[in-house]
């Protein structure tokens, strides 16, 4: 297997990639005006939350595997990990104004910090 360290690089440039996408494929579909040039956006520190997020959650994959959890056990933890791991990074960044996220808009948020209104979409 990767060292700790190359997977930590692997789920940081995987989930800025994701995010990126993501942003271009949203704005596209979403926006009045579309986005025709499907630009994305993110931030650096989309790389170290991604990165921390996904190394912990593999470590929490192999506790719940050793376990024996079944996947209806397992997704509700990684979902709950997920958000508040989101919420946390996002809690640390707004204190120096690096926050790069607001989800204040979204009927189901919390704090603009977290959106359960995109819950289908890690399920």
């Amino acid at each position: 297997p990767l060292p700790s360290w190359a997977r930590f690089y692997f789920y940081g440039m995987h989930g800025l990639l994701d995010e990126i996408v993501f942003t271009a494929m949203f704005d596209f579909l979403l926006k009045p005006e579309g986005n025709w040039l499907l630009k994305g956006y993110s931030t650096i520190f989309s790389f170290f939350i991604y990165g921390s997020c996904s190394y912990i959650v593999e470590q929490i994959y192999k506790y719940c595997i050793q376990k024996n959890l079944s996947i209806y056990k397992r997704l509700p933890i990684y979902i709950v990990f997920t958000y508040f791991w989101e919420f946390l990074c996002g809690l640390i960044l707004r204190q120096f104004g690096a926050c790069s996220w607001d989800y204040s808009h979204y009927t189901l948020n919390v704090m603009g910090l977290i959106t359960f209104e995109y819950l289908p979409g890690w399920m």
